[in-house]
Protein backbone atom coordinates (compact mmCIF):
# COMPACT_ATOMS: atom_id res chain seq x y z
CA UNK A 1 0.00 0.00 0.00
CA UNK A 2 2.57 2.60 1.08
CA UNK A 3 2.70 5.94 2.80
CA UNK A 4 -0.70 7.25 3.80
CA UNK A 5 0.30 10.41 5.65
CA UNK A 6 3.13 12.47 7.06
CA UNK A 7 3.72 15.41 9.35
CA UNK A 8 6.60 17.72 10.11
CA UNK A 9 7.15 18.17 13.83
CA UNK A 10 10.20 20.42 13.87
CA UNK A 11 11.78 22.96 11.51
CA UNK A 12 15.09 24.70 12.10
CA UNK A 13 16.75 27.23 9.84
CA UNK A 14 19.85 29.32 10.30
CA UNK A 15 21.67 31.82 8.08
CA UNK A 16 25.21 32.71 9.16
CA UNK A 17 26.47 34.64 6.10
CA UNK A 18 24.91 35.88 2.90
CA UNK A 19 27.84 37.27 0.92
CA UNK A 20 29.29 34.01 -0.46
CA UNK A 21 29.76 33.60 -4.22
CA UNK A 22 30.06 29.80 -4.44
CA UNK A 23 27.59 27.72 -2.51
CA UNK A 24 28.30 24.11 -1.54
CA UNK A 25 25.09 22.34 -0.54
CA UNK A 26 24.91 18.88 1.01
CA UNK A 27 21.69 17.08 1.86
CA UNK A 28 21.08 14.01 3.92
CA UNK A 29 18.31 12.16 5.65
CA UNK A 30 17.88 9.44 8.22
CA UNK A 31 15.11 7.11 9.26
CA UNK A 32 14.65 6.86 13.00
CA UNK A 33 12.29 4.82 15.14
CA UNK A 34 9.86 2.44 13.49
CA UNK A 35 6.82 1.73 15.66
CA UNK A 36 3.90 -0.60 15.04
CA UNK A 37 0.61 1.30 15.35
CA UNK A 38 -1.62 -1.70 14.63
CA UNK A 39 -1.59 -4.91 12.54
CA UNK A 40 -1.28 -2.96 9.28
CA UNK A 41 0.32 0.38 10.14
CA UNK A 42 3.75 1.64 11.08
CA UNK A 43 4.82 5.06 12.32
CA UNK A 44 8.29 6.01 11.11
CA UNK A 45 10.28 9.00 12.37
CA UNK A 46 12.65 10.78 9.99
CA UNK A 47 15.02 13.73 9.67
CA UNK A 48 16.19 15.70 6.66
CA UNK A 49 19.14 18.09 6.77
CA UNK A 50 20.46 20.63 4.28
CA UNK A 51 23.89 22.08 4.98
CA UNK A 52 24.93 25.22 3.11
CA UNK A 53 28.67 25.12 3.81
CA UNK A 54 29.76 28.39 5.48
CA UNK A 55 26.31 29.92 4.93
CA UNK A 56 23.64 28.16 6.98
CA UNK A 57 21.57 25.07 7.69
CA UNK A 58 18.06 23.74 7.39
CA UNK A 59 16.70 20.79 9.38
CA UNK A 60 13.35 19.02 9.33
CA UNK A 61 12.04 16.30 11.63
CA UNK A 62 8.80 14.43 11.31
CA UNK A 63 6.89 11.18 11.16
CA UNK A 64 5.05 9.31 8.47
CA UNK A 65 2.48 6.53 8.45
CA UNK A 66 3.16 3.42 6.39
CA UNK A 67 0.26 1.07 5.62
CA UNK A 68 0.56 -2.50 4.35
CA UNK A 69 -1.46 -5.72 4.27
CA UNK A 70 1.52 -7.78 5.47
CA UNK A 71 3.85 -6.17 8.03
CA UNK A 72 6.04 -9.28 8.22
CA UNK A 73 7.31 -8.59 4.68
CA UNK A 74 8.10 -4.94 5.45
CA UNK A 75 9.87 -4.98 8.84
CA UNK A 76 12.08 -7.16 10.94
CA UNK A 77 13.03 -7.01 14.57
CA UNK A 78 16.70 -6.30 15.24
CA UNK A 79 18.83 -5.33 18.17
CA UNK A 80 20.06 -1.77 17.76
CA UNK A 81 22.45 -0.30 20.35
CA UNK A 82 21.51 -3.03 22.81
CA UNK A 83 17.78 -2.43 22.38
CA UNK A 84 15.29 -4.42 20.30
CA UNK A 85 13.47 -2.46 17.63
CA UNK A 86 11.81 -2.68 14.25
CA UNK A 87 13.76 -2.00 11.05
CA UNK A 88 12.28 -1.41 7.59
CA UNK A 89 13.32 -3.78 4.82
CA UNK A 90 12.88 -4.24 1.07
CA UNK A 91 10.22 -2.20 -0.67
CA UNK A 92 9.20 -0.45 2.54
CA UNK A 93 12.73 0.90 3.07
CA UNK A 94 12.90 2.08 -0.56
CA UNK A 95 9.47 3.74 -0.45
CA UNK A 96 10.10 5.50 2.86
CA UNK A 97 13.60 6.64 1.83
CA UNK A 98 12.35 8.05 -1.48
CA UNK A 99 9.44 9.78 0.23
CA UNK A 100 11.66 11.41 2.87
CA UNK A 101 14.18 12.50 0.25
CA UNK A 102 11.55 13.98 -2.07
CA UNK A 103 9.46 15.61 0.65
CA UNK A 104 12.61 16.95 2.35
CA UNK A 105 13.82 18.58 -0.85
CA UNK A 106 10.43 20.14 -1.56
CA UNK A 107 10.10 21.55 1.96
CA UNK A 108 13.73 22.74 1.90
CA UNK A 109 13.10 24.70 -1.30
CA UNK A 110 10.23 26.53 0.41
CA UNK A 111 12.28 27.21 3.55
CA UNK A 112 15.31 28.33 1.53
CA UNK A 113 13.12 30.89 -0.24
CA UNK A 114 11.80 32.17 3.10
CA UNK A 115 15.35 32.52 4.49
CA UNK A 116 16.62 33.99 1.20
CA UNK A 117 19.04 31.10 0.64
CA UNK A 118 19.71 29.51 -2.75
CA UNK A 119 17.55 26.53 -3.67
CA UNK A 120 19.10 23.34 -2.25
CA UNK A 121 19.09 21.65 -5.66
CA UNK A 122 20.03 22.76 -9.15
CA UNK A 123 16.81 23.99 -10.70
CA UNK A 124 16.31 23.73 -14.47
CA UNK A 125 17.16 26.80 -16.50
CA UNK A 126 16.97 27.85 -20.12
CA UNK A 127 20.14 28.75 -22.03
CA UNK A 128 19.94 30.58 -25.32
CA UNK A 129 22.66 30.08 -27.89
CA UNK A 130 23.51 32.89 -30.24
CA UNK A 131 22.82 32.13 -33.89
CA UNK A 132 25.87 32.04 -36.16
Amino acid sequence: MGITGYKIDKIEGKVEKRDIENVDVKEGFSIGDVKKKNAQMLEVSWTFNTDYKNIGKLALEGTLTYFTDNLADKVEEKEIKGKKGLVLKGDALREVSNFVLRRGIIESIILAKTLQLPAPIQLPSVKIKSEK
